[in-house]
Formats: C-alpha cells, structure tokens, sequence
C-alpha cells in the first residue's frame, strides 16, 4: 500500500477551538446545558456555524453541553441561543444563530462552538453547517455536514454520512459505513461490516481493514486505494484517477479501462 490512513494522527489530536474566522468575532460568551438522558434511545444535533465535537462518555446519564457563542456585535451575540430539551426518548440539541439575512450593515459573522458528552453507545442523528466536527463513541451514527473536516473515532452501528466539502475520516465501525461525498480525501480504517461509496466528487478514497466488502458506486476523480479487504472490491463507475488493492479476499471487479492500472500485489 502506497499512502496509509491518515485518520489516526487526525483523532489523537486535542480539541482546540480555533479558525481564522475567530478574528472577526469580536464578541463572545458561554452557552451551557445539561439534559437527563436516562431511557434515551438517541441525540439529535442540529449544528450550525462552529467547531462541533460529540464525546461518549460510558456511565454517563446525561447530556452536557458546553458552548461558546461568537459573534462580530453584541447585538447579534444575544441572539445566539443554545436550545436543549427531552423530547419523548430523544434529546435534541439545536445550535440557533439568527438568519444572517435580517442583518444588513455588512458585518455579519456569527457562531456557536459546542462541546456535547452524551452516553456512550447512543445513537445519533448530527446535522452540521460549516466549521470542523469530531464524534467519538456512539452508537448507530446518521450524519449531513457542509463543510469542514469531519471524523469519526467508534460507532457502535452503522454509520451514513453525506458530507459537502472538506476531509472524512471514519474509524473504528462495527457495522456498515455509506458516506455520500462531495470534494476532500475520504480515509477510512477498521470497519467490521461493509463500506460503501454511493458518490464522491472530488478527492482520494482510502480505506484499509475492512471485513466486509468495499463497493464503490459513483466516483468522480481522484485516486482509490484500498488494502485488507475480507470480502468483495468493487468499483462501478470511475472518472479519472488510479484504482490500487492490497489483500482483497473476495472477488475483485473494476472498470475494464482501469485494469492495466491497478496495483497488482494480492491480485485475484
């Protein structure tokens, strides 16, 4: 295998609250909360502008929330607000930044950096706006992100990920892993079931130990590398890039015009 997984370095780095959008927000304050999680079945986070880490902390029978609002006024700053609250056997927390469109003196910027340790193991539904996330520990995982880096260190289920722009890595999945892609490197490492492609636009797909197959529906360009396969390696369409295997178990099939480009070590 020609380049490794670069997911691990990624995920052991600490959480810092810091981007370059940080200087225009001249104005900030806190945004806490803490929601009884006991009978919850999942967490739904609807994220908007900011930095988003979910933390699963076994033992754990709440959720706690620890935000930071950023804005570039003060006004704007109020009307940033942290909504958390049980809903039946959901928790659902809502990052509620004002509609930048009721603002028009050109100096918007605005955001809300969360913090959220929820029991390890729940299932998770996490929608995200813009800035990087980081889940760590839940169960079956559904997530919709638009830009930034995003990882995912242990999910106890499947994962979905339909992600815009900015690199993926997925790690540490015992079940399936579907992720939709638009533009960034995909690195995935240590799935138990099966990892699929249904799309990906632009950028490097990269997956290593994983038991079950690996299948690629839709990819625009960039390189696929893929290395300890237990089962099937299937690409079904291909724009430009290299398609290159190591160690693939099962049955191997790749379009017929990228055959003569293929890493050859471990071929079947």
């Amino acid at each position: 295998m020609k380049r490794q997984i670069r997911g691990a370095a990624f995920a052991a780095a600490p959480f810092l609250i810091a981007s370059p959008l940080y200087g225009q927000y001249a104005y900030s304050a806190p945004r806490n909360a803490v929601v009884d999680a006991g009978g919850a079945k999942s967490i739904e986070v609807e994220a908007a502008a900011g930095i988003l880490r979910v933390e699963g902390k076994p033992g754990l029978r709440q959720v706690q929330v620890t935000g930071t609002a950023r804005a570039s006024s003060q006004q704007l700053l109020n009307e940033i607000k942290l909504i958390a609250e049980r809903r039946g056997d959901l928790v659902y927390i809502k990052a509620d930044i004002p509609d930048h469109d009721r603002w028009d003196d050109g100096d918007y910027s605005a955001g809300l950096d969360l913090v959220i340790q929820v029991p390890q193991g729940i299932n998770a539904e996490v929608s995200d706006g813009s800035g990087d996330t980081k889940i760590y520990n839940v169960g079956s995982l559904e997530a919709g992100d638009g830009s930034g880096d995003f990882l995912v260190d242990g999910a106890s289920g499947s994962v979905r990920i339909s992600d815009g722009s900015g690199n993926l890595t997925i790690e540490n999945v015992t079940g399936d892993v579907r992720v939709t892609d638009g533009s960034g490197d995909v690195n995935v490492r240590n799935v138990s079931g099966s990892f699929i492609v249904e799309s990906d636009g632009s950028g490097g797909l990269f997956a290593t130990d994983v038991r079950g197959s690996v299948i690629v529906e839709n990819d625009g360009s960039g390189n696929i590398e893929v290395n300890k396969v237990g089962k099937d390696f299937t690409v079904d369409n291909k724009g430009s890039g290299s398609i290159e295997y190591t160690e693939v178990s099962g049955r191997i099939d790749i379009p017929e015009r990228r055959r003569d480009r293929r890493y050859r070590s471990g071929d079947k």
